[in-house]
């Protein structure tokens, strides 16, 4: 007689950018879906983010028979159910129980792509379906999959749950780490619990989104000699200098696309995201552009 184990999902977790996924000014959630699975298909996220149970995370995966499984978007979390009722795990989830995910990144420029403030950049996201009692009770909980609405900096943590949240991990589990993702069974209200208040599995698993915007920048264009600007250019002189040419509007940064800047008759480059800079109060940001 030979048995096999039946895994269900109980939940995943989507971790889109748009710098990657968005094409030039093309939104990639105005795509159709198979445009949507073309830009997927190249999305570098293993490159881009480590996600990593923590320690403690690890012990509770294999205690309660869970996987956890990377995709190519996020990751999912499948958990063995009862051979008598495929609608309940086969070890019982407590509806105490979360899961906590470590978000790192080894890019260098991440904050240089990304929509999200300079200033306070070292202070932790956190994404979560339910709420720390050390932060405001408006910190926003993490997006269902229903939403595409991009992460900001009211995602950040406060020092004191910073505190808390390090006091948790080693030094190894630290490292470059820029957001924590927890998932409890049950959640701040009845529509972010992951099971059932009887502990059985949802019908409908819960996935969620955490989308990052792709930085808007002031495209900064330097040229070795004076450049003769009109009205109708899509650049001007910066404090008068023809051979510092500013973009009028920003413009998205984008891994793939490309957005027409005109002076003249002549199409000026798309920056990459190795030189960006900040006026001193971190409220116009440029990127920079040698001719």
């Amino acid at each position: 007689m030979s048995f096999s184990s039946i895994y269900k999902p109980l939940f995943g977790v989507n971790i889109l950018h748009k710098y990657f996924l968005n094409k030039g000014t093309e939104d990639y959630f105005s795509m159709s879906d198979v445009e949507k699975e073309k830009q997927l298909a190249g999305y570098p996220l293993s490159d881009l983010f480590s996600i990593v149970p923590s320690a403690n995370t690890s012990q509770r995966l294999n205690g309660h028979k869970l996987i956890l499984k990377n995709t190519n978007r996020g990751f999912m979390v499948w958990t063995k159910v009862s051979e008598s009722d495929t609608n309940s795990p086969f070890i019982p989830l407590d509806g105490s129980l979360d899961f906590t995910f470590l978000l790192k990144t080894f890019n260098s420029t991440f904050n240089h792509f990304t929509q999200v403030g300079l200033s306070n950049a070292g202070h932790l996201f956190f994404f979560s379906n339910n709420r720390l009692s050390t932060e405001d009770p408006g910190f926003p909980m993490i997006k269902k999959s229903n939403s595409n609405a991009a992460i900001d900096d009211t995602y950040r943590l406060n020092a004191e749950s910073i505190k808390n949240e390090m006091q948790q991990l080693s030094p190894e589990e630290q490292n470059n780490l820029i957001g924590i993702i927890r998932i409890g069974m049950m959640g701040e209200n009845g529509s972010y619990n992951v099971i059932k208040p009887n502990g059985t599995l949802r019908n409908d698993p819960l996935e969620f989104n955490i989308v990052f915007a792709n930085r808007k920048t002031t495209w900064r264009y330097f040229f070795n000699a004076n450049q003769q600007t009109h009205n109708n250019d899509d650049v001007k002189k910066e404090n008068g200098n023809g051979r510092q040419l500013v973009t009028k509007t920003e413009h998205p940064l984008t891994a793939q696309g490309f957005i027409s800047i005109k002076l003249g008759d002549q199409e000026l480059p798309n920056p990459d995201v190795l030189r960006i800079n900040a006026n001193s109060t971190f409220t116009k940001i440029y990127s920079e552009i040698y001719m």
